[in-house]
């Protein structure tokens, strides 16, 4: 059984060590001057530092019989499973190995085949979809207030949500939001006005686990907190 604050907690820590390791290099930017992507390696890394396995960019389960091209298919941010080493398993691509065996020497093998047991299924993965805001960001170089602050918490979150609530693969979810703000008080103010807006929206989200500590002010965010938004799928 997955555990989130685990989870959490692992990534808070990734984070929490990569804003001392800046402080220590007397760097002039801090966590606030990552892009999104940038905070990618930084959380598996925390997620692989407690055993388990973390795979990036993993297209999502979608309908299988489709055969969506590789390029077509949406892509997760980070799937998480139970231990490194092992791959997940994609019934989309075995069916186009398949389709391409049709009329070949090997259709009849390729017909008769299973998938492979040697993987992980979707259902037992958790897939996470990463949203880092700053209250306080750079806009062309120059520091400042977030002037889409609110509608970037609300948003992007609220549309990974709805990706992941959409696909019936997918049993364990949530979007992991990555939060720079004045103080603590802000950011489990506005967390929570989130939630607000997903239930709003009808979407399947549950209250969120949240761990935060305090950074070095550089351009206004003092404070860093991470909060995983949990997502359940939308009965069938």
């Amino acid at each position: 059984m997955w555990c989130p604050e685990a989870l959490v907690e692992a990534c808070t820590t990734a984070l929490r060590a990569e804003a001392e390791r800046l402080d220590a290099e007397q760097a002039v930017h801090g966590l606030d001057a990552l892009d999104e992507a940038d905070f990618h390696p930084i959380l598996a890394g925390g997620l692989a530092g407690t055993g388990l396995g973390v795979l990036r960019e993993q297209p999502y389960p979608g309908v299988p019989a489709r055969r969506a091209r590789h390029a077509e298919r949406e892509r997760c941010d980070l799937v998480v499973l139970d231990q490194p080493g092992v791959r997940l398993l994609d019934e989309t691509i075995e069916l186009r190995e398949r389709d391409r065996a049709s009329g070949t020497l090997f259709e009849q093998a390729a017909a008769s085949e299973r998938m492979p047991r040697d993987g992980v299924p979707p259902s037992e993965a958790v897939w996470l979809e990463v949203k880092a805001v700053g209250q306080f960001t750079y806009v062309e170089g120059f520091a400042g207030p977030n002037r889409r602050y609110a509608s970037e918490l609300v948003v992007g979150p609220l549309a990974d949500a709805r990706k992941l609530a959409a696909d019936r693969a997918i049993r364990h979810a949530g979007v992991l939001v990555v939060l720079l703000t004045a103080d603590a008080a802000t950011a489990e103010h506005d967390l929570h006005v989130l939630v607000h807006k997903a239930l709003d929206s009808d979407l399947p989200v549950g209250s969120p686990i949240i761990e935060g500590f305090d950074i070095t002010d550089r351009i206004g965010n003092a404070r860093c907190t991470v909060a995983l938004l949990p997502v359940r799928s939308r009965p069938d």
